[in-house]
């Protein structure tokens, strides 16, 4: 019997590949090194003029697209990718018992967490012998046509009425189901959680919640199901210092700062911004990397909103162009198996985020290596700390309000409205100042941190791990 391949290599065999490439012999994506260029969509700030010219016209920023041919070729040509055969089912380190059986409820075709999540729970489990039945709820689709033929696959199984149902969302549209209904959620508030978000977890029979801050914070909010902590993972093989580098341009300055995230005020973007453009200038050997994607809704211009929100904050600093630290903005979806050559890319991490149900961006920048700069609430509080991480405390918390204070924040879930998240004022700009000038002069002492920290998360939070939990807790209620 073979060597069972990890569930998040199972995942990424169905997900690495983005719906549109090129046919091999027109990959120009390799240079004569190794290293991998990428067809680049960036905003770049303030650099004024590349090879392809004016970046910055007046005060209107412009987004630069290299690679025009290849880009043709992607919007022409749907993916042409081989069949990939999926893995006999093999199981090789648990107990025998009648074969199990799960309804996994969700969004799978995305490229968001909860997606991403469910994406290796189905397949992770279908590798250790689980008849899973999959229940693709319709939302954005992102990943390429072989996943989708793969999930569909799982979606066609006909399995036990009675055999459990996991729902991997936030919480469930609908809740009716004849055997045992468990809800796998993660909430980014902080102190609590909104009452009908846990009206609606108590008509469930189990809960699962990636962090100890979210069993907590749920137990503090009258939700009485029994609660079950089942962190979630990364991909210790793939996310190494080892994992490659991406060539994001030759503008790039010598050292790096990386931030991962969908745009979002949630993501404390506004906070790194601020930070970065007072404590350096053009003068410094530094860019900050911002790898955002914009809304995905057609209806909205993400791209406008995110010019918009960058505008108002540099507006703000009160400081001439010309002085400004280099940004840039790459806004194009990376292949997932491309993420760790991100991550490598740079020399340290930073998200000052206002809330996170489990904080994966934090775990994949830890495990490839980096120093990481981060806030100190919500779901990354489980492994962040101040002997392996740059903690950026809050000034306090405020009561998320359409009409009122922070409104931005209620506006975005209504299970946000009414409820406490991080006050990063001043106070929280200038620790994060400090942070990013320690990273940047004191980079042994970081790295002497983010050892600590990699060590952590590689020898706790794997998705191999996450799975087997999984597994075992199925087990249990298989046998109860």
């Amino acid at each position: 019997m073979g060597e069972l391949k990890s569930a998040y290599e199972l995942a990424n065999e169905r997900i690495i590949a983005p719906r549109y490439t090129k046919k091999p012999e027109e990959d120009e994506s390799f240079d004569d090194v190794g290293v991998e260029k990428i067809d680049m969509d960036f905003i770049e700030i303030p650099e004024f003029s590349n090879k392809e010219g004016k970046l910055i016209e007046g005060n209107e920023t412009k987004i630069i697209r290299k690679g025009d041919r290849a880009n043709r070729i992607n919007e022409e040509r749907e993916e042409k990718v081989d069949e990939v055969k999926v893995q006999q089912a093999q199981t090789i380190h648990f107990e025998d018992g009648k074969m199990m059986e799960v309804y996994w409820n969700g969004h799978f075709l995305d490229y968001g967490g909860f997606a991403r999540m469910n994406r290796t729970m189905v397949f992770g489990l279908s590798n250790r012998n689980v008849k899973v039945k999959a229940e693709i709820e319709p939302y954005l689709t992102h990943v390429n046509k072989s996943t989708q033929d793969e999930l569909k696959a799982l979606s066609n199984n006909d399995i036990s009425k009675k055999a459990p149902k996991v729902f991997g969302v936030t919480v469930p549209t609908n809740l009716s189901h004849g055997g045992k209904k468990i809800v796998y959620t993660m909430i980014e508030t902080s102190e609590k959680v909104h009452k009908d978000y846990s009206g609606k977890l108590n008509l469930c029979d189990e809960i699962w919640t990636p962090t100890q801050y979210g069993k907590e914070i749920l137990e503090k909010s009258n939700v009485y199901p029994p609660i079950h902590v089942m962190p979630l993972g990364i991909d210790v093989k793939r996310y190494t210092p080892e994992a490659g580098h991406m060539d994001f341009g030759k503008a790039m300055k010598k050292f790096k700062f990386l931030s991962v995230f969908r745009w979002s005020y949630r993501k404390g973007f506004d906070i790194l911004l601020r930070a970065y453009m007072r404590e350096f200038s053009n003068d410094d050997d530094v860019s900050l990397l911002l790898v955002s994607r914009a809304v995905d809704r057609p209806e909205e211009n993400g791209t406008a909103k995110i010019l918009e929100d960058f505008n108002n904050i540099k507006s703000s600093i009160g400081r001439p162009e010309e002085e400004l630290p280099h940004i840039a903005l790459y806004i194009k979806p990376i292949q997932e198996m491309n993420m760790p050559k991100v991550y490598s890319s740079a020399n340290a991490f930073a998200l000052i985020s206002r809330g996170e149900g489990f904080g994966l961006p934090y775990c994949e920048a830890a495990a490839c290596g980096l120093p990481v700069i981060g806030s100190n609430c919500s779901g990354q509080s489980d492994f962040l700390n101040n002997e392996n991480s740059y903690l950026v405390e809050p000034d306090g918390y405020i009561e998320a309000n359409v009409s009122g204070a922070m409104n931005q924040m209620a506006k975005l879930c209504h299970f946000y409205e009414g409820q406490l998240f991080p006050n990063f004022g001043q106070g929280a700009i200038e620790q994060t100042q400090t942070h990013l000038r320690d990273v940047y002069d004191n980079y042994q002492e970081a790295q002497e941190k983010a050892d600590k920290l990699k060590r952590l998360i590689v020898n706790n939070y794997t998705w191999d791990m996450a799975v087997d939990r999984v597994y075992k807790r199925l087990r249990e209620i298989t046998n109860e």
